[in-house]
């Protein structure tokens, strides 16, 4: 009969194993990157890939940008990295601009009711500095980063329904994956 420290012992490391496995049911954490592998991110996910021309508009004109994807979905959220070539007559600015209107067009509200702040990632341009944004709608919830690194404009995403609770939480961690050398 195993004596009551033995006992006590293997309790505890059950209820460690329990917790660690309670924490990452879903979320199978990996390294993506795009071919040039200027940024590196941490998705949950294996992400399917896309590639296609996209129409940005900037003030009273349409520029068309090269937009490569990496998406996947898990616990119920998708995931997204997209990489786009910096247009030869855009700034970096308007770039970073358009394609956050772009990416809150769909939600159908309005660009002040989708709040943004400067974020912080190492290695990536200061000018314009990168840039989170959150939204909130009756259906869904989302969060986006903007950043510029040597001539190409990033978001990276994460979408939930208008219930999901961890999406800030998931969303942080996905976020803090992203690096740049």
């Amino acid at each position: 009969m195993p004596s009551m420290k033995k006992i006590w012992q293997i309790e505890v490391f059950c209820a460690l194993a329990a917790g660690w496995a309670g924490c990452t049911p879903a979320l199978n954490w990996r390294e993506v990157r795009f071919e040039d592998g200027i940024v590196t991110a941490l998705m949950p996910c294996k992400p399917d890939t896309g590639q296609r021309d996209v129409t940005l508009k900037s003030e009273e004109r349409n520029v068309v940008a090269s937009l490569q994807m990496r998406g996947c979905e898990a616990s119920d959220f998708q995931f997204t990295l997209g990489q786009m070539t910096l247009p030869a007559d855009m700034t970096p600015v308007e770039a970073m601009a358009a394609w956050r209107l772009a990416s809150i067009a769909p939600l159908n509200i309005s660009p002040a009711e989708a709040s943004a702040q400067t974020w912080v990632l190492r290695g990536a341009d200061t000018l314009p500095a990168p840039v989170k944004t959150s939204v909130m709608t009756q259906s869904h919830r989302v969060q986006w980063v903007w950043f510029v690194r040597d001539g190409k404009v990033y978001q990276a995403a994460v979408y939930g329904n208008a219930k999901a609770s961890k999406l800030d939480a998931v969303a942080e961690e996905y976020f803090a994956g992203i690096k740049l050398p």
